[in-house]
């Protein structure tokens, strides 16, 4: 935990930075709560980008398995033809597991600068003790996350309007969706072309 100690106590001025701009000190805290959220949903989002771009032909591969198989499954409900439609079905199931799984995995790599923050919450406001009435003593955490989900929700309802941000989303969906999916919808007009 020493390097982690060295590592926040070079970083403690620039963090604490937040917490000053406003009075009275309890109003500071927050609003440096609420930055320290900020830079860590942003630093959480460029990683995001980041770990996509350097998967991002595994990330395509995936999606056009899950969507060709699914396709596939759709066109042979569309003909009747039931053993291709479950031998389809399966290997599109999978594929979506994949696909699921590996979002996870990704979505996981934004998270990361979380436990820093926490780390450096409790190395620099640990000591404090916070009495709430109902909660009783609590650390700077319990305000730190609810604040840092409300952050995170806000950011992505405005991260498509944000340039660089804009950017990864418009690399993931071109990624993400090279073929149309097909629908159960399309069934009766894919039964008529045959």
């Amino acid at each position: 935990m020493a390097g982690f100690e060295q590592i926040y106590a070079w970083l403690d001025p620039v963090l604490m930075l937040g917490f000053g701009l406003i009075s009275p000190p309890w109003a500071g805290f927050l609003f440096g709560l609420f930055l320290s959220a900020l830079v860590v949903t942003l630093v959480g989002e460029l990683t995001f980008g980041a770990v996509y771009v350097f998967n991002r032909r595994h990330y395509a591969d995936i999606s056009r398995e899950m969507t060709a198989h699914h396709n596939l499954a759709v066109r042979a409900l569309a003909v009747k033809d039931k053993t291709s439609y479950v031998a389809c079905n399966r290997l599109a199931n999978e594929a979506f597991g994949k696909n699921f799984f590996s979002h996870i995995a990704l979505f996981a790599s934004s998270l990361w600068p979380v436990p820093f923050m926490l780390g450096w919450l409790d190395y620099r406001f640990g000591p404090v003790a916070l009495n709430l009435p109902v909660a009783g003593e609590v650390g700077p955490a319990f305000a730190f996350i609810p604040l840092y989900i409300c952050v995170r929700i806000g950011f992505s309802r405005v991260r498509g309007r944000v340039p660089v941000f804009r950017q990864i989303k418009e690399m993931i969906d071109e990624t993400e969706h090279p073929e149309k999916v097909l629908h159960y919808t399309d069934i009766p007009h894919l039964a008529q072309n045959r």
